[in-house]
């Protein structure tokens, strides 16, 4: 085996070598591994982005998944005038549309991959980023080959602990911020000393433009993450900078002002003002009786959206099947957990629509009033709802014993007609 051949031979044909290099002063240092030899972190954590990223493909659309497919799907129809991610309206400063999700729209217009492949690709990206982000940290902060080593283990755990409910954009946006922690220490360490004859002034003010916009970045990807990545850079200034920080104070500053301009000019929604969660704090209803144990077994509803055409309107109140009826491009009546840009009052009025139609005793005609008006053409009912009078069960799950089940008439076309 080459690997072990070249190590013998090296030893046999040089027997009175010594085993530390030398310097000029005949000291000894420690000796270096091969530069052939990968590193312990690129061996161990390529391994962990192969299994990851292979199971990203096998995840359920339940909760985080199918709501990032449904956002894809959404850009995918319109890239300038998306609709809500869960609900057919004109979607009106949601915070979803981040520069995240845009590049993930362009990916599935540009390849004609679904929402559900665009996630799963997705994912690998992410982590590949993230791992890179690591391992550019940690060399920055130790030359130790081990030390981000040891952050592979909580990834990995943190993962199979529940890979449905895997944040994608905290992932990219922690991803980003580790990079950007990275080239701030590396500017920030540049900085000139005390005396220097011709003092470097770091970082530059392409340097600093460029960190200012992954800030801002991350700042309209996931807010929180750019809370402490702004306190994760002042820290790495703080400490690495060698000298005053007045005489560079200014690149600092004009870093910062280019993170608050990205945010605030990004077109879909400001991201300085945009609100990230509904107003009233909780959910539209609470989940439906082992509608959590559904989700976390990791249960699919292919059998249910082979069915309903990207565009069309479902009305269910069961949470797993909006988020996977979503991610495949379909809408629901009333989203479990609405976007915060939705308005107060039409979130409440779908809600008591869906909760009127599936109260048993509602009338017949109330029903086909909220199927005309909202263009309802699919319902997706538990075990223990009733039908109505005039749906077509076209397929049912014989794990959970939901149903899928048309009505009314041509959807979209059906609520157009009844505005009028």
């Amino acid at each position: 085996m080459p690997l072990f051949s070249a190590a013998s031979t090296a030893s046999t044909a040089a027997p009175d070598l010594p085993s530390a290099a030398t310097d000029g002063d005949g000291r000894g240092q420690a000796a270096r591994p091969p530069l052939w030899l990968p590193s312990p972190y690129l061996v161990l954590g390529g391994l962990l982005w192969a299994v990851l990223s292979a199971a990203a493909w096998r995840t359920p659309l339940c909760c985080e998944a199918g709501l990032q497919a449904a956002i894809v799907e959404r850009l995918r129809a319109s890239l300038l005038h998306p609709a809500f991610p869960m609900t057919d309206l004109p979607a009106v400063a949601s915070a979803h549309y981040s520069p995240y999700a845009l590049l993930q729209g362009l990916t599935a217009r540009a390849t004609g991959l679904a929402g559900p492949s665009v996630v799963a690709l997705a994912a690998s990206v992410n982590l590949l980023l993230l791992l890179t982000g690591i391992g550019r940290l940690a060399r920055q902060l130790t030359p130790n080959r081990w030390a981000p080593v040891a952050a592979l283990v909580p990834l990995a755990l943190i993962h199979w602990a529940d890979p449905a409910r895997w944040s994608a954009p905290s992932t990219f946006a922690v991803a980003v911020t580790l990079h950007l922690w990275a080239w701030t220490g590396c500017a920030a360490v540049r900085a000139p000393r005390p005396g220097d004859p011709k003092p470097a002034r770091a970082p530059t003010w392409p340097e600093a433009a460029g960190m200012g916009v992954l800030l801002g970045l991350v700042l309209l990807v996931h807010p929180p993450t750019a809370i402490g990545a702004a306190i994760g850079c002042l820290a790495l200034i703080a400490v690495r900078t060698r000298t005053r920080i007045r005489p560079i104070l200014s690149r600092w500053v004009f870093a910062a002002v280019c993170a608050v301009a990205v945010a605030a000019v990004w077109p879909y929604y400001n991201g300085l003002t945009a609100p990230r969660t509904p107003p009233e704090g909780h959910t539209t209803r609470p989940p439906a009786a082992g509608e959590g144990v559904r989700a976390a077994a990791g249960g699919t509803y292919a059998w249910a959206t082979a069915y309903v055409p990207p565009g069309e309107v479902v009305l269910t109140d069961s949470r797993p099947a909006m988020y996977a009826l979503a991610g495949h491009g379909a809408y629901v009546l009333a989203d479990a957990l609405p976007d915060a840009g939705l308005a107060t009052a039409e979130r409440r009025e779908r809600s008591r629509a869906v909760a009127a139609y599936l109260d048993t005793s509602t009338p017949q005609a109330r029903r086909d009033g909220i199927t005309g008006r909202y263009g309802v053409r699919w319902l997706l009912l538990t075990r223990n709802q009733r039908l109505p009078e005039n749906a077509t069960v076209l397929a049912f799950s014989p794990r959970t014993g939901e149903v899928l089940a048309r009505v009314g008439g041509s959807g979209r076309a059906a609520r157009a007609s009844s505005s009028r």
